[in-house]
């Protein structure tokens, strides 16, 4: 015989495995949005060769990585750090107009260099068909320069790596707007033997030299 108890305690077990089965469905419900949210963003992988110094040839096989979503850019680099003397230093002068001289760029031990990134929002616009220097703040092409990383080489392998973001200043041009579309060339650029206080800070944080002095990858929208 059900005695009244024995309906309330039942009553109240139904109430509570409703209530189990309500927040149930509602986590479900939150999970699936943040799916679809996260499956909204495109996410691009591509891998590229690394030129030598002036291009031509390849310096490392696949060594420069780039990752494109709808809001950033994001670039990781591996290759053999460039032995000492081997290759062609820039000199102190090589710097944008109006910028103080380098620290001076001499072979060394332990050897600083820097990457940087040029964007190209709408390639399409670019001069002569080419994406280059002569469109680097230009507004129409989206042409945009940032540095990304700087790093002393201690060791046999050079690793850097670095984001752009959508609003993100940028040390010369308007600014990220395309990161899907874009055509975005990695750049390594050296800077000699380091040296000791502000004229390291320099070396890490400055540009130096010219497209034929720098180690290069290229990637296509």
């Amino acid at each position: 015989m059900t005695t009244k108890q024995d309906t309330e305690v039942r009553n109240r077990a139904r109430r509570r495995v409703a209530t189990m089965l309500t927040i149930a469905v509602a986590c479900a419900t939150i999970a699936a949005g943040v799916a679809q949210a996260a499956g909204n963003s495109r996410v691009i992988h591509r891998r590229a060769d690394v030129m030598v110094q002036g291009g031509g040839d390849v310096y490392q096989s696949r060594g420069a990585y780039l990752q494109r979503m709808d809001h950033s850019l994001e670039v990781w680099w591996s290759v053999k750090t460039p032995e000492s003397g081997s290759y062609v230093y820039p000199t102190p002068d090589m710097v944008p107009p109006g910028a103080p001289p380098h620290p001076p760029l001499e072979p060394g031990d332990d050897e600083v260099f820097t990457l940087w990134l040029f964007v190209f929002d709408n390639p399409e616009l670019c001069s002569d068909g080419v994406c280059d220097g002569d469109d680097v703040g230009n507004v129409g092409v989206g042409g945009s320069v940032y540095q990304v990383d700087g790093e002393i080489a201690y060791r046999t392998r050079l690793r850097m790596s670095g984001k752009v973001r959508l609003g993100q200043a940028a040390a010369n041009g308007p600014g990220l707007s395309n990161p899907l579309g874009a055509e975005v060339h990695v750049a390594m650029a050296p800077h000699g033997a380091a040296r000791d206080g502000a004229d390291l800070i320099r070396q890490l944080n400055s540009p130096v030299g010219n497209p034929t002095l720098w180690w290069a990858a290229l990637f296509l929208p």
